[in-house]
């Protein structure tokens, strides 16, 4: 079992967990969990289906309240003042959301009114970012007409409409041709290059690998292991990719 990390630092910490548990009917999802995303770090999450990535994510962004423990989000409790803390959040889902008689452009305007985003600050962003993707000619089409991968990148671009200090994203590139994996692992490290901060769950370990300095891989709800890819590698001799680390650490036995 790994040993429980510094809890050290506060409003310069952009994510804080702290002892976390999570407990449904019959099913301790989340177990004591305690980790730290760091100013301008990519953060990937790993482990095998039902170790508890999901539920981690989802009491990160405050859609899950804790059976136990804290989220700080910049030093503030997620909990003790929600709509101070989830200004500082973009999050992207495992499914993404859009309301499908809406076009793209229209959910966008949508999500940005909600934030506060100002209306010329929100024609900026969208043109922006939309541009990453290559999608401008898409957005006046309704939603229900995307694919799977069009509604990823709505997802992507109205997580960080509003400029958030934390993107907290649950698998990134499914339904992603190649060409918008590599803009989306681009878009990611210009996000940090410019100071925000990452959380990120995946079970794409080549896309983790390309992107995160620092992992943590969960097993049963717990952490069994954290560190730097370089440091990790320390500790299995013989082995050079994260594929091989996860199945030394945290696969299902």
């Amino acid at each position: 079992m790994v040993d429980a990390p510094s809890l050290g630092g506060g409003a310069d910490t952009p994510l804080r967990l702290e002892h976390l548990t999570k407990q449904f009917p019959g099913c301790l999802a989340v177990d004591d969990l305690s980790l730290t995303v760091e100013p301008g770090e990519i953060y990937g999450l790993i482990g095998p289906n039902g170790s508890g990535k999901t539920t981690t994510v989802k009491l990160s962004t405050g859609l899950y309240r804790p059976t136990s423990g804290r989220v700080l989000v910049a030093g503030i409790d997620l909990h003790a003042e929600p709509e101070r803390a989830k200004q500082l959040i973009g999050y992207v889902p495992d499914e993404p959301f859009a309301y499908e008689r809406m076009s793209g452009r229209e959910f966008l305007h949508l999500v940005g009114e909600l934030w506060g985003v100002p209306r010329e600050r929100r024609d900026a962003r969208i043109g922006e970012l939309a541009g990453v993707f290559r999608i401008g000619d898409m957005l006046d089409g309704h939603v229900d007409n995307y694919s799977r991968g069009n509604r990823q990148k709505i997802a992507l671009i109205a997580a960080l409409l509003h400029d958030p200090a934390l993107l907290v994203v649950d698998e990134p590139i499914v339904g992603l041709d190649p060409e918008s994996a590599i803009r989306t692992r681009e878009l990611l490290r210009q996000f940090v290059a410019t100071g925000g901060s990452v959380l990120l769950c995946t079970h794409t370990l080549s896309f983790a690998e390309s992107v995160c300095r620092r992992v943590g891989m969960l097993r049963n709800g717990r952490l069994v292991v954290e560190g730097a890819l370089a440091d990790l590698r320390g500790q299995v001799p013989g082995t050079a990719s994260l594929e091989e680390l996860y199945l030394h650490f945290a696969a299902a036995r």
